[in-house]
């Protein structure tokens, strides 16, 4: 018996942010405009030098922000895929990928917030996946593996509920005899 679950991205939150980036983006270079142009209704004094050059430094880093963000709400590349191969993680742009049923030495779903979860894997073989990443990515899933298990993603970007992702996950790891703690 094949089954498959697709999970879409939730946007919502990415457009939230991308909002929240552009406001910021152009508040910050609003004020960088207005100290070193001398905008004659702003008082000479009204925007202090340390701002201005703090506004410089920020702006850029918002702006690439706004467009990480604006980004991921045209990425319509599912969140992740489950199916009889194993788990495709595409949750963020440095994702696993896929991971196959028989690299899983465990998987566990840990309550985060409300509606919140955390599904973390356990890999029988972590350096595996971790040599693939980049260099800085590598250093990144290293302490990640650590601290939370080998893969871990948040179900904060499912568009779907985490229940039938849950169950699945059960089916397949019972016809893998995987070792399951919920």
């Amino acid at each position: 018996m094949e089954k498959e679950i697709i999970i879409p991205r939730k946007k919502s939150k990415a457009i939230g942010y991308a909002i929240l980036m552009l406001f910021v983006t152009v508040m910050f270079a609003f004020l960088a405009v207005a100290k070193l142009a001398n905008i004659p209704w702003i008082n000479a004094d009204g925007v202090p030098l340390l701002l201005a050059i703090l506004s410089l430094i920020c702006a850029p880093i918002c702006a690439y922000c706004f467009i990480h963000y604006l980004r991921e709400i045209f990425n319509n590349n599912p969140a992740l895929i489950i199916n009889q191969n194993g788990i495709h993680e595409q949750i963020s742009k440095y994702g696993v990928g896929m991971i196959k049923w028989d690299d899983i030495e465990n998987i566990n779903v840990l309550p985060y917030m409300d509606n919140t979860y955390f599904i973390c894997i356990f890999l029988k073989n972590p350096a595996k996946y971790i040599e693939n990443q980049k260099r800085l990515d590598r250093l990144n899933k290293r302490k990640s593996t650590e601290s939370w298990g080998h893969v871990y993603f948040s179900t904060l970007y499912f568009k779907k509920e985490l229940n039938p992702v849950v169950e699945l996950i059960s089916y397949y790891m019972k016809e893998n005899n995987i070792i399951s703690n919920k």
